[in-house]
């Protein structure tokens, strides 16, 4: 389990007005607990596959790029252009 802090820290930055509330449901209420700790480890594999995703993007688009300058340049050998 994360650290109370993290976990807490996130949600009330997510809820900054609500911040005594938060604390007071955290120490209270196991579901609510288990909630938060659901919420936290949701937005670490987020932020984890935004990153993967992001990295993956540009790959692609390299790909995306080679393909068509390939593509290019097979029909100028299949089409004998010169």
């Amino acid at each position: 389990m994360q650290s109370l802090s993290k976990q807490l820290g996130l949600i009330k930055k997510k809820f900054p007005e609500q911040s005594e509330r938060i604390e007071e449901l955290y120490e209270a209420d196991e579901d609510f607990r288990n909630l938060c700790s659901d919420y936290f480890l949701c937005v670490q594999h987020l932020q984890k596959f935004q990153k993967e995703f992001g990295e993956k993007k540009h790959t692609l688009k390299e790909y995306q790029e080679i393909y068509s300058e390939l593509e290019k340049e097979l029909f100028h050998f299949i089409f004998d252009i010169s």
